[in-house]
C-alpha cells in the first residue's frame, strides 16, 4: 500500500474561524489518552502562542502563511500539544527549510526538534547534521555534529553550531576553510569561534593545518569573511628590488557607497623611503565612470622628489549622440632615474599627455563637432618643454549628399590656441583653418569607379616668424604678433579599378571554395605652389601648418583571397589574406632642377608591401616592409605573429628593423624583438614569459617570467623581472575568500581583465607593482 502524504498549512483570512471552531470541538470532545493519528485529514500548523526578542518582524499572520510541513506520516498529539512528522519530513518557515527523518513541533511554544539525516538550508547556507533544535518564530537554532557551508563560500564543521541570527553563528569544536573535500588544502581547527558573515570570523586558539598536518598554532585569529565589496585592509604587498631594496606595501580599501570607492596606502622601500599613494574610483551609472590616482616619494637615493597623478573620465550621452573623454597625466621624476616606473612603456616615454575631448555627432549634416584641449609636458631630459592646444575646436563634415544629386560636400575646419615652451622661451598663437570641398561620384563602367574632388583651404595665424628661418626650434621661438594668412586650392581624383575576380571551387582543410580579387587603386593630388617667402614665415606646429605645393600620384595593387568556413547555420565568409603593394610618384620632385649636384632627383617613394592574414579567429599574421628603388635595398621591415589559445595559451612575437639615411649616408640600423607567451599546464598551474631585445646592440632591455598556481581555495604567484638597471622579485599568496592578492590565475602580458581582491575587503583597488 503506498505511503500517504499529509500536508498541514496555516490557513488565512476566513479560515481562522474554522480553526477556532475545530479546537473548541477538540477540547470538549472526550478522547483517549493515546495520541490520535492523522490518517488522510489535514492537520493545522501550530498557532503562534509565544513571543521573543528575536521574533521575525513580520506580523503573526504573515509568519503563519510562510510555514509548510510535509512528511510521509504526520501525527498530532493533542495531549502533549505537538505535531510529529516521520519519513522524508520537510518543514519550511521564514525563508528556511529543514529536511529530516523525524520532526517534532510543540504547538504551544512553537519549538521544534528534528533528527536523522538533517539538511538545513537558507538562501546562502546549507548545513548537514544528525540533530537540530529550532523555533518557528525566530532565526535561532542549534545544530549538532554538523558540517556545511555558510555565506555561500565558507565550509565549517562543529560539534555544536548555534545560529544566533540570519548572518551570525557560534561554533564549538570545529573547523573552518574555503576548500572543498574531506581533506582540505588548508583549514583552521578551533575549540570555539564566532562567524559574522560580511564581517569577521574570530577563532579562539586555532590550529592551522595543511592537508591535515598542523602547520601553525595561534592564540587567537580574526579573519574577514566577506562576499561583498566592503571597507577594510588589503593584503599587503611584498617585494624586493636591487635598486629600491625590500618593499612592503600595506593598503586600505574604503567602500564609500555603491558607486564610489577609494584606496589609500604606502610603499615602503628600505633604500628609497616611503611612497604615499591613493586612488579614487567612481561609476554612478553604466554610462559614466572614472578614476584618479596619485603617488608621492621623496627619494633618498636621488635626493629629489617623484610624484605623479593619473586618471580618466568617460561619459556617454547615449540619447544625445555625444561623449566626453578626459585623461589626466601629470608627473615629475628624476632626470636619469626611471626605475620607479612599472613598465617599459612608461619608462621610455618622453612626455606626459593630458587631454579632454567632448564629441557631438551631427547626423543631420553627416558631421561631428569636437571641443577639447591637449597638454604635453616633457619628462627627464625633456623637462622644461611644453606643447599645449587649448581650446581646440574641430568641425568636420564627411560625404554630405547635396539633395538627390551625385555631389557630396566635405569640410575640415578647426580653431586652435597653441602654446609652446622651450625652457625659458614661450610661444603663444591662435590659428583658424577651414577646408571645404566638393566631390562627385562617377559611375563609368562596372569595374571602374571615379571620384573627382575639388576644394579650397584658408588658414590664418595670429603670429609669424620674425625672419624667414629653416624651421629649427630656435627659429620657431623668434616670433612677432602679426597676422599671416594662406589661401590655396586643391584637387584630387580617386580611382578604384579595374577589378578582376575569379572563384576556385574546392576544399582545403576546413575551407570551402576560394575567391581571388585583384584590384587597382590610384589617387591624384594637386595643390598649387605658394610664395616661398610667405611659407617660410609660418611657424610649423602640426601637419596643417606644413601644407604646401603638392603634385603627386599614389597607386596601389591589392590582392584579396576570400573563402568560406562552415558554421552552425551554414557558412561564414572569411578573408584569408590581403596583400597591398603601394607607392607614390612625386611630380614636384621630378621637375626639381635645384641642387642636383648634391641631391639627385628621387620622385619615387619607397615601395610598401603589407600583408595581413587572419585565417582563423585565433591566428593573425602581419608583415610589412619598404623597398628603396634607388638604393636597391629594404629600408624598413616588421613582422608579427599573434596566436590566441584563449585561457589555455597565447604566443605573440614581432620584430621591427629600420635603416635610416641622411644625405644618402647610411645611419646605424635599429632592430627590436618582442616576445610574449603563456600556457596553462592544467586548470591550476600556468607560466608566462615576456622579453624585449635590442637586436642591434645585442642586449636584453627587459624580461620577466611568472609562475602562478591557483587552487579552489588558495593561490600563489612568483614573478622575476630583470631590466638594464634593476632586478625585481614579486611573491604573492592568497587564501581565497580570506586573504586575496590583486591578481589571480590568468595571463597579464596581453590585455585582460584581472581578478581583484583584498585583505578585509573585496573590491577594485590600485595595483602595487614590485620593483
Amino acid at each position: 500500500m503506498p505511503k500517504n502524504k499529509y500536508v498541514a498549512f496555516l490557513k488565512t483570512d476566513g479560515l481562522y474561524l474554522s480553526i477556532a471552531i475545530f479546537y473548541l470541538v477538540l477540547f470538549w470532545t472526550p478522547s483517549s489518552p493515546r495520541a490520535q493519528q492523522n490518517s488522510g485529514a489535514q492537520v493545522q500548523a501550530p498557532p503562534t502562542t509565544s513571543t521573543s526578542s528575536e521574533e521575525d518582524p513580520r506580523s503573526s499572520k504573515e509568519r503563519e502563511e510562510s510555514i509548510a510541513i510535509t512528511a510521509d506520516e504526520i501525527r498530532e498529539d493533542r495531549e502533549r500539544q505537538r505535531i510529529i512528522g516521520r519519513g522524508a519530513a520537510d518543514i519550511r518557515y521564514l525563508g528556511k527549510r529543514i529536511r529530516a527523518d523525524h520532526i517534532e513541533v510543540q504547538t504551544s511554544t512553537r519549538d521544534g526538534v528534528a533528527t536523522g539525516n538533517i539538511v538545513f538550508q537558507t538562501a546562502n547556507d546549507r548545513i548537514l547534521a544528525n540533530r537540530i533544535e529550532f523555533n518557528l518564530d525566530t532565526e535561532r537554532l542549534v545544530v549538532f555534529n554538523a558540517r556545511g557551508i555558510i555565506g555561500t563560500t565558507y565550509y565549517v564543521t562543529g560539534r555544536v553550531i548555534r545560529r544566533l541570527s540570519e548572518d551570525r553563528y557560534e561554533v564549538q569544536g570545529g573547523t573552518f576553510t574555503t576548500c572543498e573535500g574531506e581533506l582540505p588544502d588548508w583549514a583552521f581547527g578551533f575549540e570555539r569561534a564566532t562567524f559574522q558573515v560580511e564581517g569577521y570570523a574570530k577563532l579562539e586558539a586555532p590550529t592551522m593545518t595543511v592537508k591535515g598536518v598542523p602547520a601553525a598554532f595561534l592564540p587567537w585569529v580574526m579573519v574577514p569573511i566577506k562576499t561583498k565589496r566592503a571597507t577594510g585592509f588589503l593584503l599587503p604587498g611584498i617585494g624586493s628590488s636591487s635598486r629600491s631594496g625590500f618593499q612592503f606595501s600595506p593598503s586600505f580599501f574604503w567602500a564609500i557607497n555603491d558607486s564610489t570607492d577609494a584606496t589609500i596606502g604606502v610603499d615602503y622601500f628600505t633604500k628609497r623611503g616611503t611612497r604615499y599613494k591613493g586612488e579614487y574610483r567612481y561609476a554612478p551609472n553604466q554610462n559614466t565612470s572614472g578614476q584618479i590616482a596619485g603617488r608621492y616619494l621623496k627619494d633618498k637615493i636621488e635626493r629629489s622628489t617623484f610624484w605623479d597623478v593619473r586618471g580618466f573620465h568617460r561619459t556617454n550621452f547615449m540619447d544625445k549622440g555625444a561623449n566626453l573623454h578626459a585623461v589626466v597625466d601629470l608627473q615629475k621624476r628624476p632626470q636619469n632615474d626611471r626605475s620607479l616606473e612599472d613598465s617599459l612603456l612608461t619608462r621610455t616615454r618622453q612626455a606626459t599627455d593630458t587631454h579632454v575631448t567632448f564629441t557631438q555627432n551631427l547626423p543631420q549634416i553627416s558631421g561631428q563637432l569636437q571641443l577639447g584641449m591637449r597638454r604635453r609636458e616633457g619628462l627627464g631630459e625633456n623637462d622644461g618643454q611644453l606643447f599645449q592646444r587649448a581650446p581646440d575646436i574641430v568641425l568636420d563634415i564627411h560625404n554630405k549628399r547635396l539633395g538627390k544629386s551625385d555631389f557630396y560636400f566635405n569640410l575640415d575646419s578647426s580653431f586652435t590656441n597653441f602654446r609652446k615652451t622651450e625652457y625659458e622661451n614661450t610661444l603663444r598663437l591662435s590659428r583658424f583653418h577651414v577646408e571645404p570641398s566638393l566631390s562627385l561620384r562617377l559611375e563609368t563602367v562596372p569595374w571602374l569607379g571615379l571620384t573627382p574632388e575639388i576644394g579650397f583651404r584658408r588658414t590664418h595665424w595670429t603670429h609669424q616668424r620674425t625672419e624667414p628661418g629653416l624651421g629649427s626650434d630656435f627659429d620657431d621661438m623668434q616670433h612677432v604678433e602679426s597676422g599671416l594668412s594662406r589661401e590655396m586650392w586643391f584637387a584630387k581624383l580617386h580611382a578604384i579599378g579595374p577589378r578582376y575576380s575569379k572563384v576556385y571551387p574546392g576544399e582545403l582543410g576546413p575551407f570551402r571554395d576560394f575567391k581571388h580579387i585583384l584590384s587597382f587603386e590610384a589617387k591624384y593630388l594637386y595643390s598649387p605652389n605658394n610664395d616661398s617667402y610667405d611659407r617660410s614665415l609660418i611657424i610649423p606646429l602640426d601637419p596643417v601648418d606644413t601644407l604646401q605645393h603638392e603634385h603627386a600620384v599614389e597607386y596601389a595593387i591589392v590582392n584579396r583571397v576570400l573563402t568560406k568556413l562552415p558554421i552552425k547555420d551554414g557558412f561564414q565568409t572569411r578573408q584569408l589574406f590581403r596583400y597591398r603593394i603601394s607607392q607614390t610618384y612625386d611630380l614636384v620632385e621630378a621637375r626639381r632642377n635645384e641642387g642636383l649636384d648634391t641631391k639627385p632627383k628621387r620622385p619615387l617613394s619607397d615601395i610598401t608591401f603589407r600583408l595581413e592574414s587572419q585565417p582563423f579567429s585565433k591566428l593573425r599574421l602581419l608583415q610589412q616592409f619598404k623597398y628603396n628603388p634607388y638604393d636597391l635595398e629594404i629600408s624598413e621591415h616588421s613582422t608579427g605573429v599573434f596566436l590566441d589559445g584563449g585561457k589555455k595559451w597565447y604566443f605573440n612575437v614581432d620584430r621591427t628593423w629600420t635603416r635610416q639615411r641622411v644625405n644618402f649616408q647610411e645611419n646605424e640600423e635599429g632592430s627590436y624583438l618582442n616576445f610574449a607567451g603563456g600556457f596553462s599546464l592544467n586548470e591550476n598551474l600556468s607560466f608566462e614569459y615576456f622579453s624585449r631585445i635590442n637586436k642591434t646592440e645585442k642586449t636584453t632591455l627587459e624580461q620577466s617570467i611568472t609562475a602562478r598556481y591557483l587552487d579552489c581555495c588558495w593561490g600563489m604567484e612568483l614573478t622575476i623581472t630583470d631590466t638594464k638597471d634593476k632586478s625585481d622579485v614579486f611573491l604573492g599568496f592568497s587564501l581565497i575568500g580570506l586573504l586575496e592578492s590583486e591578481r589571480g590565475l590568468g595571463f597579464t602580458s596581453r590585455p585582460n581583465v584581472s581578478r581583484r581582491g583584498g585583505f578585509g575587503a573585496i573590491g577594485s583597488w590600485a595595483s602595487s607593482f614590485f620593483e
